[in-house]
Order: C-alpha cells, then sequence, then structure tokens
C-alpha cells in the first residue's frame, strides 16, 4: 500500500512537471519550441547537434565569440532572425535539479551538453558578450570570460515569419 501511494504521488509530481512545461513551452516545429511567457523560439538543440525523434543527435560545438556571431548571422534570415540570446533570457531557462546532469528541461531541451552558453547582453554592468550561462548541475552564471562555448540560438516570435515554423 505504502509503495502504491508512493508511485502514484510520483507519477503525479511528474506530470505537474509534465503539465507545467507544456503551458509554459510550446513545439511550434520539430526541431524548435516557443517559451510562451517570454515571447522566444528557441532552437532545441545547441548548435552541432541535430534534432531527431525526440533527441538531440550529435556533439555540441564550441565556438569563440567571434565564430559564434558569425555561425548566427550565417544562420539567421528574414523569417528566422535568429540571434544570441541576453544573458537573462539564456538564465531563464535555467532549472536546477540535483537529480540531473543538467540544469535545463530535457524533455523540452534533450540532450543539453554540461558546458558554457554564449550570450549577447551581459549583467551587472560589464561590457557586452561576457557573460555565460553554464547549465552543468545546478546551473552557473559567470562573466568576464575568454573561450570556447556552446551556442543555443533564439529569436524572438514577433519577429518570426510563419515560414520559419514549416517543417
Amino acid at each position: 500500500m505504502k509503495r502504491a501511494l508512493l508511485a502514484v504521488l510520483a507519477l503525479s509530481l511528474a506530470l505537474t512537471g509534465l503539465s507545467q512545461a507544456s503551458e509554459r513551452f510550446r513545439f511550434v516545429a520539430e526541431d524548435r519550441v516557443e517559451d510562451t511567457g517570454n515571447g522566444l523560439v528557441w532552437m532545441r538543440c545547441s548548435l552541432g547537434q541535430r534534432f531527431h525523434e525526440g533527441r538531440c543527435l550529435g556533439e555540441a560545438q564550441r565556438f569563440s565569440l567571434s565564430d559564434a556571431e558569425t555561425r548566427i548571422d550565417a544562420l539567421a534570415s528574414d523569417d528566422c532572425p535568429w540571434r544570441l540570446p541576453r544573458f537573462f533570457e539564456l538564465r531563464g531557462l535555467m532549472q536546477p535539479n540535483m537529480a540531473k546532469d543538467t540544469a535545463i528541461n530535457g524533455d523540452v531541451f534533450p540532450d543539453t551538453p554540461a558546458g558554457w552558453y554564449w550570450t549577447q547582453v551581459s549583467a551587472g554592468g560589464h561590457s557586452q558578450q561576457d557573460c555565460f550561462v553554464d547549465f552543468a548541475g545546478r546551473g552557473r552564471t559567470r562573466c568576464n570570460m575568454a573561450g570556447q562555448f556552446h551556442i543555443r540560438p533564439v529569436m524572438a516570435t514577433s519577429q518570426a515569419s510563419p515560414a520559419c515554423f514549416a517543417d
């Protein structure tokens, strides 16, 4: 009886989590998700990976800042104006969870590597392009670093053309 009650409670909590995710996120294309609360569309996979049957396959690439900007510029179009996320946009995806090795919703953003991600705008009065988000474990943020980091492209829902969401 006790095990059955625990199983029901665990299932209930899991469904609540999925319900909250489905309220916040709407899948607008196989490899894209809309964050309805923030008016943003995110790529579900990091650059270097490709979305296939609910997974992000391949290895997420790391880029220098100049290479990250070049890749985003090449990816962007009139229909899909992809860009690097602002610090607080990317930080807003963070969901600290001690039970997982990444601090992001794995159902929405599968196979996200534990590593730093570039952002467009910094926080705390630092210059632009100097703050990063790490989805490892509980999640961390840091500023004034240099190196090679992952990219999770984003665009404003209001700026995207319906053609951007055609599979």
